[in-house]
């Protein structure tokens, strides 16, 4: 950047001369006496050519006018007024001291004041500066006498951060004037951010515009290419007056950082601003010192400044008057509170003194000083917000406490774009829409398998007896369910898609998983009472209950979640530095924790029904299907789980990762469960699933051969593979030939003599018979079987023809 040689030599110059006068700050100081002893004199020191000069002396004006008529009446003096301007600190500074005056009010700006003072300070002179918030100026030991209404920049700085915190920034960058009160206010935000989290990602100076010209467009240049590389969104500009502002936002649009996206935060150099008319600055922010807007004495106060003290700047109130009063107001108490005790009002010493001891309620709110440095305490600022172009200025909305961090807004923020939403403090990036519809395409193509699956179990539902068809629907509308929470993780996340994934997702899982391992569930408990001849009775009215419980389980779980910590999308950083990319995130992690681990246990049930149900006869069976699914699904949630945490600060490659493992965990059961009897029936390999051959699988067995083992474990796939049913009696039983079938009430065909079992394939089988060899009515087979179906379910093994027949037989020879 420039550098001027010129003011950094005139500031070691002062600070050489007077470091001698400091150094002897406790020796007398000798100054000459007033020509009249019933007169006291208040300097007022401010730069001439500001727009906001001649309300800042009528200000100073109107706060001795309160005590012109104290002074005369009750100690027999005059007060005068003298202004002064500050266009050469040094000698203008030397002209005050050696006036002489009673007290200075002013400089107005930190730069003036830092130079300035050192004079003061050395005369023993005490002053009270209404503008000043340079840092540096806290240093008791340079500025002893001195003291100032305005808040510091610490206080300006911590307010600041007040509002990134509330919007969760943590990151910011910084632009400032290269002069005294840019410089001091930049060093207090970067080491105040270090301290509280927050990254200063860059720090750019650039020279104030001097009489309406502008540093050299290189040196924006420089500024704006290094916003550009840091990636900046949050921007606090310390500039000194409003043209330095207008002239860096001028830049600012040219290169893209004006507008949605963006925040620019001021302090009060800009505060000020009135020509601000550009719609693109809608939703600048600033802060300032609270001037006492809202109180009855300030709305009288702006009344008089605008329309009785040499106002030429027609309607507009500039807010820096309300200080100039409060710090004219607080030079003369100090000064009254002197000769009220009797003491010197010329000694700057007693006068210090006693303004270090204030403590009023002024325009701007309670004033009081640092007894050791003269800072205001107290200090309260307004939150401001441009949110009128027409009118060009800024309308306050609220108040920042900076020491307690407390933020009050009377509405809502309106920040750049404009919107009310807040905006993220990193470079936001889009999600790749080539390789959204990727996944789209892919995704639609499982919805496909997973419908043309389901549409051959509805229309051929009886080849699914034994598979239950309505769960096995179930389970396919649970897979659906699963299948469109992918839809939700493609669109740029909002708040219904956010919350809709979770929701879909673990509905589709229960509904799967619940309906699969409850259904094997019924075949294990079945099997296992068979074995110690019990008879239990499950119906699917149970079963559907029991599936239900698990949907309402997973209902309440969800509602808490979305009513407590819904999941929101946020602009979250990536892995590249400075870019974020919008993710659903709820404010504790706890959530998805739960949702996904409390998942595990239906893994660990399955696997458990998958050992139990080993040796069930396979048109019951579904156990390798089950462990292949419960494979491919254990397999998905540890990979997928495992690198969501170690990329999860790149949220496409999650999103990735998400889709594949939905994709597989739902695709993949299904196809296992149902696509071998699909593409059997599809081929024509297979007409009918209710062959007498698979009802007789579903009995047990036992002879008086068999040893007490085989008798209580009940008769499995293994025994049916490796002996004919014919071969299960032996042929030399007594009483063979008057064993006779029997359609049991409850357990459907037991067979209890007569004609050896029909073998599979046999084709004497009695389902292969013609109804006119065995001559019973449609009627009787319809009703027994609905009968025995809706109290058995899926077990329930028809009675066959035959059997009916020689029941009526026997009842009739029974009779006669």
């Amino acid at each position: 950047m420039k550098i001027k040689i010129g003011n950094i030599l005139k500031n070691v110059v002062i600070l050489v001369i007077f470091s001698l006068f400091i150094s002897k700050i406790n020796s007398e100081v000798v100054k000459p006496n007033p020509a009249k002893p019933d007169e006291l004199v208040i300097a007022f020191m401010s730069p001439y050519f500001d727009p906001e000069y001649t309300q800042y002396s009528g200000a100073a004006e109107y706060a001795l006018s309160k005590f012109n008529e104290t002074f005369k009446t009750k100690y027999s003096k005059t007060i005068k007024l003298h202004t002064f301007t500050d266009t050469n600190d040094v000698i203008d500074s030397l002209d005050l001291v050696t006036m002489p005056v009673n007290g200075i009010v002013g400089p107005a700006y930190s730069g003036s004041s830092s130079t300035a003072c050192l004079v003061f300070g050395a005369f023993a002179v005490p002053s009270i500066s209404f503008y000043a918030t340079g840092a540096s100026l806290s240093n008791s030991g340079s500025y002893p006498y001195f003291q100032r209404v305005m808040p510091d920049d610490r206080l300006q700085v911590q307010a600041i951060l007040s509002l990134l915190k509330k919007n969760g920034w943590t990151r910011v960058s910084c632009i400032h004037t290269n002069e005294d009160y840019g410089n001091g206010g930049a060093d207090q935000l970067v080491q105040q951010s270090n301290a509280q989290g927050i990254t200063v990602n860059t720090n750019q100076a650039i020279d104030p515009v001097d009489n309406g010209i502008a540093p050299e467009q290189l040196y924006y240049d420089i500024v704006f290419d290094n916003l550009e590389a840091a990636k900046s969104r949050v921007i606090v500009l310390y500039a000194l007056f409003p043209p330095d502002c207008l002239e860096i936002w001028k830049q600012a649009k040219a290169r893209g950082f004006l507008g949605e996206g963006f925040t620019w935060i001021v302090t009060d150099g800009c505060a000020e601003l009135t020509g601000g008319t550009d719609p693109d600055l809608l939703g600048v922010l600033a802060t300032f010192p609270s001037y006492g807007l809202g109180t009855e004495a300030y709305t009288d106060f702006e009344r008089t400044i605008v329309n009785d003290y040499n106002n030429n700047t027609g309607d507009a109130f500039y807010k820096g008057a309300s200080f100039s009063y409060d710090a004219t107001y607080a030079m003369l108490m100090g000064i009254e509170a002197v000769l009220a005790k009797g003491g010197d009002p010329w000694d700057g010493e007693q006068v210090r003194t006693e303004l270090r001891n204030l403590k009023f309620n002024g325009i701007t709110g309670t004033i009081a000083f640092d007894k050791n440095t003269g800072d205001r305490l107290y200090g309260e600022f307004a939150l401001l917000n441009l949110i009128n172009s027409t009118k060009g200025s800024f309308d306050p909305i609220g108040k920042i406490n900076p020491d307690s961090g407390e933020i009050t807004l009377k509405s809502d923020i309106l920040y750049s774009g404009p919107t009310y939403k807040v905006p993220s403090d990193y470079q936001v990036v889009v999600f790749d829409r080539t390789l959204n519809i990727v996944l789209g395409v892919i995704t639609g193509v499982c919805v496909l398998i997973v419908i043309g699956i389901g549409s051959v179990i509805a229309l051929q539902w009886r080849k699914f007896r034994y598979s239950s068809p309505l769960f096995c629907m179930f389970i396919i509308i649970g897979a659906l369910m699963g299948l469109a929470s992918v839809f939700t993780l493609l669109p740029t996340p909002t708040t219904p898609l956010c919350s809709g994934f979770p929701w879909l997702l673990g509905l589709g899982y229960v509904i799967v998983f619940g309906t699969l391992f409850t259904k094997t569930w019924r075949t294990w408990r079945l099997f296992s009472n068979a074995r110690k001849f019990k008879i239990i009775r499950i119906t699917n009215k149970f079963i559907i209950t029991l599936v239900g419980g698990f949907v309402l389980l997973e209902s309440i779980f969800m509602i808490i979640w979305t009513a407590v910590d819904r999941p929101i999308p946020l602009a979250e950083p990536i892995f590249k530095a400075g870019e974020a990319q919008l993710q659903c995130t709820s404010d504790s992690e706890a959530w998805w924790y739960v949702f996904v681990f409390y998942k595990v246990f239906y893994i660990l049930f399955g696997v458990f029904l998958a050992f139990k149900t080993r040796n069930v006869v396979d048109s019951l069976n579904e156990s390798k299907p089950i462990t292949l699914a419960l494979y491919n699904l254990t397999f998905v949630m540890v990979v997928a789980i495992a690198l969501g945490f170690i990329l999860r600060d790149n949220p496409i490659a999650i999103i990735v990762i998400q889709t594949i493992a939905i994709l597989l965990g739902f695709t993949v059961t299904v196809s296992v469960l149902f696509l071998p009897k699909v593409w059997m029936i599809l081929s024509g390999q297979q007409h009918s699933m209710d062959s007498i051959g698979t009802s007789m699988d579903s009995m047990g067995r036992s002879n008086g051969n068999t040893t007490e083992a085989e008798s209580t474990r009940g008769y499995t796939n293994k025994d049916y593979n490796n002996q004919s049913v014919g071969r299960s009696f032996s042929a030399h039983a007594t009483g063979f030939k008057d064993v006779a079938p029997s359609n049991h009430p409850q357990l459907g065909i037991v067979y209890t003599g007569g004609d050896n079992f029909p073998r599979v394939g046999s084709s004497q089988t009695a389902a292969s018979r013609s109804e006119a060899e065995i001559n019973v009515s449609k009627d009787v087979l319809a009703k027994a079987n609905k009968k025995n179906e809706e109290e058995f379910g899926e077990f329930f093994l028809k009675p066959s023809e035959d059997n009916i027949l020689k029941k009526k037989k026997k009842k009739k020879n029974n009779n006669k």
